[in-house]
């Protein structure tokens, strides 16, 4: 009955795949091929976040200018992402840190979009140039995470089949850094593939069919005991 009990994501990154990506630069995860450039992929740790990020670079631990991360799947639509340690500053030198995520179809690119944290003192926000919304989940400070969500379908409603990640310079780097951009990719969700929703469905049906039987073969309710004696 658990099928019934609502639609769950389909995890196409989440932090129990880490350990087999971990120390590759192409390698396959449940049905989800996994590329990084030019180093290998890594996993980082800060303040209770995670995540994968590419070795060497400027940080030697996260998604840097000039490397990528690249998910290749079946055709579906992504319905939420998450990446960590992209700063807003002055937190450890950098300053309104740059995602890019470019969205595919086989060869042909859907779109180029942008994950851009704003620079604005002690209230936290990212601005995300495509569909949907953002969510903060750690706030951008040295103690925190600087952990972000991208939720309500990303990349609109049409299946994709595969994602890109690099980091962009920014433009508002101060004195105390050289540009960068730098970030880890923590999770991808997608929605149920349509099988899923079949299965739900019959999960459904069948429970509504046990509750049917069940009321059928209840024992009748006993008569009124408003019956008159002569």
């Amino acid at each position: 009955m658990a099928i019934a009990g609502g639609a769950q994501a389909d995890s196409l990154l989440d932090s129990s795949m880490y350990g087999a990506i971990a120390g590759t630069q192409n390698v396959t995860v449940n049905g989800v091929t996994f590329s990084s450039a030019p180093g290998d992929f890594i996993v980082k740790n800060l303040n209770g976040f995670s995540g994968l990020g590419v070795t060497g670079g400027r940080t030697g631990d996260e998604i840097d200018i000039g490397e990528t991360v690249t998910m290749s799947f079946a055709a579906q639509v992504v319905s939420d992402f998450s990446v960590a340690f992209l700063y807003n500053g002055p937190e450890f030198g950098d300053w309104r840190e740059i995602a890019q995520v470019t969205a595919y179809n086989g060869a042909a690119i859907l779109g180029i979009y942008t994950l851009t944290v704003g620079n604005d003192g002690a209230i936290p926000g990212a601005t995300w140039s495509g569909a949907g919304s953002v969510s903060n989940l750690s706030l951008p400070t040295d103690a925190g995470g600087a952990s972000w969500r991208v939720l309500g379908n990303p990349f609109g409603d049409a299946a994709i089949t595969g994602l890109q990640f690099t980091a962009l310079a920014s433009g508002l780097c101060q004195s105390t850094c050289d540009n960068q951009s730098d970030y880890a990719l923590s999770s991808v969700n997608a929605i149920p593939e349509p099988e899923t929703y079949a299965l739900m469905i019959a999960g459904l049906g069948a429970l509504s069919l046990v509750t049917r039987r069940r009321k059928a073969v209840r024992p009748d309710q006993p008569e009124s005991a408003s019956s008159s004696f002569g």
